[in-house]
């Protein structure tokens, strides 16, 4: 990284602090720039502070500062609010800051600042806009939260059922110019299922801006198949509304423990922890409740009778869950099997217990809360997705050409993976940010579905079977496999295939994929590949070092920052010495995400 001499634009008092840093030191500090030059280095990592008595929030403020010329910051303490603070397994203290104007969120600005066991200060990342600070802005609103709303349920075409809406005023950088804005979430699943996030500007009722963050598996690629897509089945709304109560045919509370097992998917036989009360005819029914665990709120399946939105605990008259012939020739799977759910209970399972088991999360919020996934989602649905609104899995059918039943033990790792990034502090859907989402999400579906490198290996239709297409994705070797062929022109060759290397990264517009967040995944994903294969340092200790990596990474993180969250990761784990720092340092190299990589640097335009 660059060392003592990066003094940037600062004045005497930063030298002073660079001077003071290095002296603690005994030598250079690891620094990388800040790629858009409006704030301090994105990454300052070493020794940076005497002991504080306490590690918080307000001495992470106090210290920023004390050397605010130095972080190119006017009044941090008055312009940083705390979001959290988390303590480690290794005596660490993660504090996260939010940049503010007036008191209002700067959208996509968070700053951490990161204690040792010593409560000394060893690391400050993230983003911070200085210009912002000195800028006239005013942040009372002319516009009515409701009307904004409004704007953005029209941007979006959205139906008149909206399972989930939220609304926040904040200060929104966009294209050189700041405006006060709403952003307005709204997730809803009849139609075109959407997560949208829309920019209602506060003072004109104008929209600024608009994406799609629903987290799916992947882009749709019917031009590789002879199949057209099925039309919307017919559904109904239902009399509850899904954001405060899931609308249960039962109360899982009333119900008893009891155990099943039943055939996937694929017809592997697989036991399931129940739950089981009397019918109305004076036997038991069965439900794909597991509620075994006295530190979680219990994993729920849900069948969706192939609606948008009907939901009802998944019910059967016996604990064996055997019924997985679907009726109809290979391309039509419109009816209901039980094997989507028996596949999805059981995965959610092996999920939870290996992040309780492996890293010590207890669920995806890490405060035990109910997992919970829908299955038989819509007709014919080629896809599956994590709702941040609803807080829940759901999986489609397949219409048997491209994906068979997708609650496969990779897809469900990745999809509630997502739901952990969400919990984490989130990271945006759209760009690198994005990417990195979608990284974490393949890489350790590969990691608790540890069979191969491959993502989606189980859910592959006939036809793309046919065409020697047996997975997704893969990590081992992204290039054997093409995207889908609207993004060949972006690709660095024109054959539209994965990339495994920064010179291939695909430089898509924001109206894309989100920019490339399912096609530039795979570059980092080859990274976690490579340290476990190449390198031989097998998948735990990818896994131990992404997941710490959270604490280092923000909300618009940059794949320069991710290296550097990785690398950082690596050095608290194993030693800036160990061969396992060399690993990631060199798997970087090698897909070339090299120190302070940004996409303006290394621009390419579309070759048609």
């Amino acid at each position: 990284m660059m060392g003592s001499s990066f003094l940037g634009s600062s004045a005497f008092a930063s030298k002073d602090s660079l001077e003071e840093f290095e002296t603690l030191n005994k030598g250079k500090i690891r620094m990388v720039d800040n790629n858009d030059k409006h704030g301090p280095p994105s990454f300052v990592a070493g020794m940076l502070s005497e002991r504080f008595a306490e590690a918080n929030g307000q001495n992470a403020k106090h210290f920023l500062d004390e050397h605010k010329d130095f972080f190119e910051m006017d009044n941090p303490e008055e312009n940083l609010e705390e979001v959290r603070s988390s303590d480690d397994d290794l005596g660490m203290t993660h504090v996260r800051l939010q940049q503010t104007k007036n008191g209002i969120p700067v959208d996509r600005n968070e700053l951490n600042v990161h204690f040792n066991e010593d409560n000394q200060i060893t690391t400050v990342n993230g983003n911070f806009d200085n210009e912002i600070e000195n800028t006239d802005i005013n942040t009372t609103p002319f516009v009515e939260e409701n009307t904004a709303i409004q704007a953005a349920k029209d941007e979006v075409d959205a139906p008149d059922f909206v399972e989930f809406e939220e609304s926040d005023l904040i200060v929104y950088p966009f294209e050189d110019d700041y405006h006060l804005a709403y952003r307005v979430n709204l997730e809803f699943h009849t139609g075109s299922p959407g997560n949208w996030y829309v920019y209602v500007d506060a003072h004109t009722g104008e929209v600024i801006d608009s994406y799609d963050a629903m987290t799916g598996l992947g882009e749709f690629f019917s031009e590789y198949i002879d199949t057209e897509p099925s039309e919307e089945a017919e559904v109904s709304v239902p009399s509850v509304n899904m954001m405060s109560a899931l609308p249960l045919s039962v109360e899982p509370a009333s119900l008893l423990p009891s155990r099943g097992k039943g055939l996937g998917t694929t017809g592997v036989e697989k036991l399931l922890n129940l739950s089981h009360g009397p019918n109305k005819n004076g036997g038991r029914t069965f439900y794909l409740a597991d509620q075994t665990s006295d530190i979680m709120d219990g994993i729920f399946t849900y069948n969706m009778k192939n609606t948008a939105n009907q939901i009802s605990l998944y019910e059967n008259t016996k604990a064996s869950w055997k019924d997985v012939k679907y009726n109809g020739d290979s391309s039509s799977w419109e009816a209901v099997g039980q094997g989507p759910g028996v596949d999805a209970h059981k995965n959610s399972r092996i999920v939870y217990d290996y992040f309780l088991e492996n890293h010590g999360r207890n669920s995806l919020d890490d405060n035990g809360m109910a997992i919970r996934s829908r299955v038989h989602y819509w007709t014919e649905y080629n896809n599956a997705f994590w709702s941040n609104g609803l807080a829940m899995m759901t999986y489609g059918d397949g219409d048997g050409q491209q994906f068979i039943p997708l609650a496969s033990l990779d897809v469900t790792a990745h999809e509630m993976m997502h739901g952990i990034t969400h919990y984490n502090g989130g990271l945006r859907y759209r760009f690198e940010t994005g990417a990195i989402n979608e990284a974490f999400s393949d890489t350790f579906g590969t990691i608790i579905d540890d069979r191969s490198w491959d993502i989606g290996e189980d859910i592959m239709g006939e036809a793309w079977l046919a065409e020697g297409r047996t997975a997704l994705r893969s990590n081992e070797d992204p290039g054997k496999f093409p995207v889908n062929e609207r993004f060949w022109a972006y690709s660095v060759d024109g054959e539209g295939r994965y990339p495994s290397h920064m010179d291939e990264y695909y430089f898509l517009p924001a109206n894309m994929d989100n920019g490339g967040v399912h096609i530039n995944c795979t570059i980092l994903q080859h990274s976690a590949y490579l340290v476990a294969e190449e390198y031989g340092m097998g998948r735990e200790v990818v896994a131990d070092t992404w997941y710490r990596s959270y604490d280092y990474l923000h909300y618009d993180a940059t794949f320069a920052e991710f290296r550097e969250a990785i690398l950082q990761s690596a050095i608290d784990l194993y030693g800036e010495d160990s061969e396992e720092y060399d690993a990631f340092l060199g798997a970087f190299d090698d897909i070339g995400l090299y120190e302070g990589w940004s996409l303006e640097e290394n621009y390419r335009g579309p070759l048609w």
